[in-house]
């Protein structure tokens, strides 16, 4: 999976702009899910549709072992 670290960097010192979803997003796991489904649609590549749905499973995981700490964005 691209380092997420690397990719928001990339985007902010080329000045692209960037969406950021965190773990604690009520609304995340519902728009990945989304995102997911347009790639597919889309056509992206299989590694890019294999590395979002880890992306989707680690904000699962997170969401369900940590549910005190997710809530509606501020």
């Amino acid at each position: 999976m691209k380092d997420q670290h690397q990719v928001l960097h990339k985007c902010l010192t080329e000045d692209v702009p960037a969406f950021v979803l965190t773990g604690k997003d009520v609304c995340a796991i519902a728009t990945l899910k989304t995102y997911l489904q347009t790639a597919i649609e889309k056509g992206c590549s299989d590694e890019f549709v294999n590395d979002m749905v880890l992306v989707l499973r680690e904000f699962e995981r997170f969401q369900h072992e940590e549910p005190k700490k997710v809530k509606i964005p501020d």
